[in-house]
């Protein structure tokens, strides 16, 4: 097969795939939520002292992280993670959370 026809191959199944197989995608914000799973639990229930997230409100969650971003609220471990994500990021975290039920 000529290069060209290979590269356009490849073109077509990295960006179509994906369409095509969409039941095996995950959205942008769960795929950042997966690192508050291990904490959070996979449906935000919590455990312990480990807060629940999906009963919060989009507009709390963002509030909290955004302090710990910049520490305004204190946490042992929290901070850390908020210093990592993107205004947008914290965003899609707060509207995942705040949908499940």
């Amino acid at each position: 097969m000529h290069y060209f026809n290979k590269s356009l191959l490849m073109f077509f199944i990295l960006v179509f795939t994906p369409i095509i197989v969409s039941g095996a995608t995950i959205s942008q914000a769960e795929n950042l939520a997966q690192q508050c799973f291990i904490c959070h639990g996979a449906k935000g229930e919590g455990a312990g002292k480990i807060p629940e997230l999906r009963d919060l409100e989009k507009s709390d969650i963002v509030e909290s992280m955004l302090g710990f971003k910049t520490g305004e609220e204190s946490s042992t471990i929290m901070d850390r993670f908020a210093k990592a994500y993107s205004k947008k990021e914290i965003d899609l975290l707060a509207d995942y959370f705040s949908k499940l039920k």
